[in-house]
């Protein structure tokens, strides 16, 4: 099973960055690796919830938030023939001016183990972009 994983810190207390973190029917406004989500539930992330997102380079997918424990965590999930994806959001209260932020991406099943490895350089370059993204955006630079 393929995983990646990247981490920051950021400059700004846990509350606001779950905040933008989790508002993700607009991550395409701050940054450059989403182009559009589409709701499919309701804009409040919430166990179930369904969003579809639109990347450079990549095909729509639909991904379906699994757990849930604001504001520390949330996973979702994508499932297609032979291969599931399942991105994790974690933010970890260092102080009160300071969060650090670790987004872990992994692929399973037969299609995973395979999409998984030819995928690696755009999954770890996008993550590596969401999460300075993240960090420009709350820190407001």
């Amino acid at each position: 099973m393929p995983q990646y994983a990247t981490s920051i810190s950021i400059q700004a207390n846990q509350q606001d960055v779950w905040k933008a973190l989790s508002d993700v029917s607009r991550w395409h406004e701050w940054t450059s690796t989403v182009t559009k989500v589409e709701v499919l539930d309701a804009p409040e992330i919430q166990l179930n919830h369904r969003y579809k997102v639109f990347q450079p380079k990549l095909q729509p997918v639909v991904w379906t938030v699994t757990i849930l424990e604001a504001p520390v965590i949330f996973t979702w999930e994508s499932h297609m023939p032979g291969m599931t994806m399942i991105a994790e959001h974690e933010l970890r209260a260092v102080g009160p001016k300071q969060t650090d932020l670790f987004l872990t991406f992994s692929f399973h099943g037969f299609l995973g183990e395979i999409m998984g490895r030819f995928t690696r350089k755009t999954a770890e370059e996008y993550m590596r972009t969401e999460a300075e993204s993240l960090k420009k955006h709350v820190e407001g630079k």
